[in-house]
């Protein structure tokens, strides 16, 4: 199976079954997607728990002493990628995480 119909069997559960799916994932563009709620864990502990556009307004919140959003590279009322949230809730930077196994 490709990685594209995983997702849309996950969604096609979603969509017929009154049931919750606990999906692991690096790849946030697919959390994003697929998921009504989103886990961070960093280290084996859960760092933040909400949706995607709360993370990412979560986001917005974190950068608000250095600017909205400036610290995450972000301006004005855009809000910021849930990777770029990922990496400012975890300390970890794009190369640090790409050294790891990161895709």
């Amino acid at each position: 199976m490709s990685k594209r119909e995983v997702q849309d069997f996950v969604l096609e559960v979603r969509a017929t079954h009154d049931t919750t799916v606990i999906l692991t994932t690096h790849d946030m563009q697919e959390a994003e997607r697929l998921c009504d709620r989103i886990a961070v864990i960093d280290g084996g502990r859960f760092v933040a728990l909400d949706t995607p556009h709360g993370l990412r307004a979560r986001g917005i919140a974190r950068g608000a002493g250095e600017g909205a959003g400036e610290g995450l590279g972000v301006t004005g009322e855009e809000l910021p990628s849930l990777e770029q949230v990922f990496f400012a809730l975890t300390g970890t930077q794009t190369d640090d995480w790409l050294r790891e196994g990161g895709e």
